[in-house]
């Protein structure tokens, strides 16, 4: 079901300048994915007739129950040489299904309002992220959604709560000047506060995992509102007592890039992640964990002495996350799971950042704006990977 109505949309401060550059894409979003279909975009292929229908077809199969148009050597088969679109330069822009049609804007309604951002899986988005890291944060606007509802919470106090803490988390990551190492162990803290004030103020029955408030141990219904504190006020009370930074170990990051984020088909889809994984694997491989994290530390230490920005970026990688992500706990109520998630996110991109530096010995705009594209095709956007990533860091002290 869409809906068609005019309400207050938080739009992206450089959504709207957003361009697809086509054919001088250099990491075109036709390569490396599956590209589902919808079910109308799927009923217009079947509708297609003669020799043009029966190519449209023939490069569709199921995935899971799903149709999906089926790859060739990691490009879609409707790519030209050109690096352009087939289908859309012969039955036009309304064949496109919506995942082409749309990306690599992302858009939810939460039924009070709706955001509209940007995916960093696309390089002229990176371009606009990299060129905007003092702008990152949402413009209301009001105008149409024809996009339906999601999730089924439907407390919008919570909600507001939720955009007051996000402004405040997003305003002072961009704004502090501490390590990386500190910020990430002032963030740990408040996200472990923040979890135990919401527990405090909701009757669980029978839950015994305290790291998430999903549907199964939780009726949001039975929410004491008076009780409601607002211990999230101020993330600059954690940042200040964080006493002991937090570095996450060569053990865990070996185990993350070796037990699903490495895999050999990179080759074909992301030949520069399947190099920066190789070399990180020829670099760690058989090293002790002491060793492993002194490594870590001075491939990290390298990239930042020689490239100043660095952090600056890694910041804003981090608060452009917690923009598009935050919200997610409108519905599990796990703010440890996003902020930890978060964390792992920053720190595989700043070690690919520092694998790249090392072996190029240089660190360019388009170096980087490769870095984020594929780094966030590879980690941000699979579900499993992000599960790894809390599993493995939320029994770390």
């Amino acid at each position: 079901m869409c809906y068609n109505s005019s309400m207050n949309v938080h739009e992206l401060s450089f959504y709207s300048q957003f361009q697809c550059i086509m054919g001088n894409c250099p990491v075109t979003c036709c390569h490396g994915w599956r590209i589902s279909l919808d079910d109308e975009t799927l009923q217009k292929y079947r509708s297609v007739a003669g020799i043009r229908g029966l190519c449209l077809r023939s490069r569709l199969t199921r995935k899971n129950g799903a149709a999906v148009i089926k790859h060739s050597k990691g490009n879609c088969p409707f790519l030209t040489k050109e690096r352009l679109c087939k289908i859309q330069l012969s039955l036009g822009e309304d064949y496109l299904s919506d995942v082409c049609r749309i990306f690599p804007r992302h858009r939810i309604n939460y039924g009070l309002f709706a955001e509209e951002l940007l995916f960093l899986a696309c390089p002229e988005a990176v371009r606009l992220f990299l060129d905007n890291l003092d702008h990152l944060y949402y413009n209301p606007v009001e105008r149409e959604v024809s996009y339906a509802k999601s999730g089924t919470n439907d407390d919008t106090d919570y909600l507001l709560e939720l955009l007051e803490i996000r402004h405040a988390l997003t305003a002072q990551i961009m704004g502090t000047s501490l390590p990386l190492p500190m910020l990430y162990a002032g963030l740990r803290s408040y996200a472990k506060a923040l979890q135990q004030s919401y527990l405090s103020s909701y009757s669980l029955e029978n839950s015994t995992d305290n790291d998430s408030l999903s549907d199964r141990h939780l009726n949001h219904h039975f929410l004491d509102k008076s009780s409601r504190t607002k211990a999230y006020a101020d993330l600059s009370v954690h940042l200040d007592q964080a006493a002991v930074p937090f570095a996450i170990p060569h053990r865990i990051t070996y185990e993350m890039l070796t037990s699903g984020f490495y895999h050999l088909f990179l080759k074909i889809t992301s030949p520069l992640l399947y190099d920066l994984c190789r070399l990180y694997l020829k670099k760690f491989h058989g090293l002790t964990a002491e060793r492993g994290d002194a490594q870590i530390k001075a491939l990290k230490d390298l990239l930042h002495r020689s490239h100043p920005n660095a952090a600056r970026i890694l910041r804003g990688y981090l608060t452009y996350y917690l923009l598009g992500d935050f919200l997610i706990t409108y519905e599990d109520y796990s703010f440890v799971r996003c902020i930890t998630i978060g964390i792992m996110h920053t720190h595989l991109l700043e070690l690919f950042l520092a694998l790249f530096y090392e072996k190029n010995h240089r660190l360019r705009e388009d170096d980087i704006i490769q870095i984020i594209t594929v780094y966030t095709r590879r980690g941000k956007h699979n579900d499993l990977l992000e599960e790894q990533m809390y599993q493995k860091l939320k029994h770390i002290p």
